[in-house]
């Protein structure tokens, strides 16, 4: 059995099926508000350059016709694990239109 996705992984992914350069992640396995921006602006999705990153995460899961569950954030700005696999699905979802 394979051991789920790292952030940065996933992260990378999400990059590269945009077909831009990851951003990577901060110390202590934390993404930054830059992957979300970057799918905002890839994606036209017209989300506001003002919104914090969870705002930018759950309006991209969001446009996609899927929920944002408590379970993908947490305190302190973070983005999980789960979420960005959210993220991910979203933009799978966008680009097979």
């Amino acid at each position: 059995m394979n051991p789920p996705p790292r952030k940065d992984e996933l992260i990378s992914q999400i990059a590269q099926l945009l077909g831009v350069e990851s951003p990577g992640i901060s110390t202590g396995s934390t993404g930054t508000k830059d992957i979300f921006v970057l799918t905002n602006d890839t994606l036209g999705l017209g989300l506001g350059p003002t919104l914090t990153k969870q705002q930018l995460a759950r309006g991209i899961v969001e446009a996609s016709g899927n929920p944002w569950l408590p379970s993908f954030d947490s305190t302190g700005s973070t983005i999980t694990r789960k979420g960005l696999e959210a993220v991910l699905l979203a933009v799978q979802f966008f680009l097979q239109e």
